[in-house]
Order: C-alpha cells, then sequence, then structure tokens
C-alpha cells in the first residue's frame, strides 16, 4: 500500500486513556487511522509468540474503554484529521493499564505495513522481536503473528 506524500501533514496526538494515563499517537499512525474511517480500537488476546498478543480492530471490542483524543498543542477531538472529523479510539479494559507512555505508530515492519507499539514503557520485561505480543513467552511452537499475517482484525 502506497501512501501519498501528504501524510506528513498529520499531526500527531494524544490519546487520554480514563483512569489509566495516555499515549502518543505518531503522524503515520494518525494518517492510518484517517485512511481506515478515522476509527481504531486496540486490544489484547491470546495468541503470538508471548502470552498476549496486541491487536487492531475498526470496529469496537466487547469490553473497551473510549478514549480523549487531542492535539499536542492542547486541543480537542477532531485532532489530526484534514476533514474536520473526530477520530475515534479506544482501547480494551485488559490493555489500559499498559499503555501509559507508550507511543502508537504505522510503518513497515517485518515486510507488513502495520500498527506497532514502538514503546510500552508500563509493560516490564521486552517485547517480542516484531512487537506483537507482552509478556511471557509462550512456548517454541507459539506462532507470530507475523508469519501469522495478522493486520487490522475486526473483531
Amino acid at each position: 500500500m502506497s501512501r501519498p506524500s501528504a501524510m506528513a501533514s498529520f499531526t500527531a496526538v494524544v490519546v487520554q486513556i480514563p483512569g489509566h494515563g495516555s499515549f502518543t499517537v505518531t503522524g503515520e499512525a494518525v494518517h492510518m487511522i484517517d485512511v481506515f474511517g478515522g476509527t481504531l480500537h486496540c486490544y489484547q488476546g491470546s495468541a503470538g509468540c508471548r502470552k498476549q498478543g496486541l491487536y487492531f480492530s475498526r470496529t469496537e471490542p466487547k469490553k473497551y474503554l473510549e478514549c480523549l483524543v487531542t492535539e499536542l498543542s492542547g486541543h480537542e477531538s477532531g485532532a489530526g484529521l484534514d476533514d474536520g472529523r473526530e477520530m475515534a479510539i479506544s482501547v480494551s479494559r485488559e490493555l489500559a493499564p499498559k499503555l501509559d507512555g507508550a507511543v502508537l505508530h504505522f510503518g513497515n515492519y517485518n515486510k507488513m505495513e502495520r500498527f506497532i507499539w514502538l514503546s510500552m514503557p508500563s509493560v516490564p520485561g521486552h517485547p517480542c522481536v516484531c512487537r506483537r505480543s507482552i509478556g511471557a513467552p509462550a512456548g517454541k511452537r507459539s506462532p507470530c503473528l507475523d508469519d501469522s499475517g495478522v493486520g487490522l482484525s475486526d473483531v
């Protein structure tokens, strides 16, 4: 998927998670959220090389927290979208406490264009190499989510 060079015009935003701090979304990720309709839901589930896989969806998971999106300059919702539409980002209740200080990005990683958590300071230990899973290693035969080609999965 090729992206227009105008992508640089998208501004990074800060996402406030009710009761759990905040994380930053890079301009590249804001652009792709806009391409996918202005909505992104972040959640964790089983699978992956570690105990918890990190997933993204355009549909709402069963239990989620709606987040407040603000531009880095402090302006409320609608941040970063050219046509004035509001951007909706939510996180699952299980993932929320792990995202304080995290950075969400979109780029080409392991030959796939996808969302990736560049950093998750609230998660102890080392992330998996492709940054698709967190937690203790799940075992030698556990599938890598990149090998499985999991991108956006509509729950």
